[in-house]
């Protein structure tokens, strides 16, 4: 499994997995009781924002080092499948059949 596109916003990653799944990964909950740099991943919003995919690994990579398994970024985050097929249905991108 690997990450395959990511965005940030404010402290949430929206991340698309090579599955096609888009999940969204809350950083303030995920990292709740860390401290270091993982806790200046999610308190500064400067560094949050460094956030870059790494092709290789699969995996998003922090200016800090800061990095996780993409297996642990998948199982950690929600599915937003859901919302996405929604607002392309109501854009008329897709039908909804049945």
């Amino acid at each position: 499994m690997k990450v395959t596109s990511l965005f940030t916003v404010k402290f949430e990653l929206i991340l698309e997995f090579d599955n096609g799944e888009y999940r969204l990964l809350d950083i303030k909950q995920f990292l709740r009781d860390d401290k270091g740099k993982l806790a200046e991943v999610r308190d500064n919003i400067d560094m949050f924002q460094t956030a870059v995919l790494d092709t290789v690994a699969g995996t998003v990579v922090w200016e800090n080092g800061v990095d996780f398994e993409p297996e642990h970024l998948f199982s950690e985050s929600v599915n937003i499948n859901h919302i996405l097929v929604n607002e392309k249905m109501k854009r008329g991108q897709y039908t909804c059949l049945g």
